[in-house]
């Protein structure tokens, strides 16, 4: 039962402050959906970041699970959405740029490892499994 967990709601800038706050793999999974859109692509990338150090490593069972907008596998899709993707966000997609390359990212990530990703809607949704080795 979770009613014996205890549960700390803490806020913090999840690109930089992570690795100081928690420490380093000081969790076995971490969650994050639908917010690297937001950050934009360089925030995005420091967030993979601190979120690849503050998770154990894969030798642990540690795991990094994401569920992300991104730009789609359709080409005629990618291409309209990396057409329209900074006018939505302007105009009341809460900042949301929805055409970035997640899975670039991931593997760009020193330490990531990506052992699933999972496309939804074409490939403007996607989820991904991470460890870290």
């Amino acid at each position: 039962s979770l009613r014996d967990v205890p549960i700390r709601f803490v806020q913090g800038d999840a690109t930089s402050e992570l690795v100081e706050r928690f420490g380093k793999e000081s969790f076995d999974s971490v969650v994050d959906s639908f917010s690297f859109c937001v950050m934009g692509t360089q925030g995005a990338k420091n967030c993979l970041n601190q979120l690849a150090q503050v998770v154990k490593r894969k030798s642990d069972g540690g795991q990094i699970l994401l569920l992300e907008n991104a730009r789609s596998s359709n080409p005629l899709l990618g291409l309209y959405q990396d057409g329209t993707a900074e006018t939505a966000a302007a105009a009341g997609g809460k900042g949301c740029l929805y055409n970035q390359d997640v899975t670039r990212m991931i593997r760009e990530t020193p330490g990531a490892e990506m052992i699933k990703e999972t496309r939804y809607a074409l490939g403007t949704i996607r989820g991904y499994q991470v460890q870290v080795s």
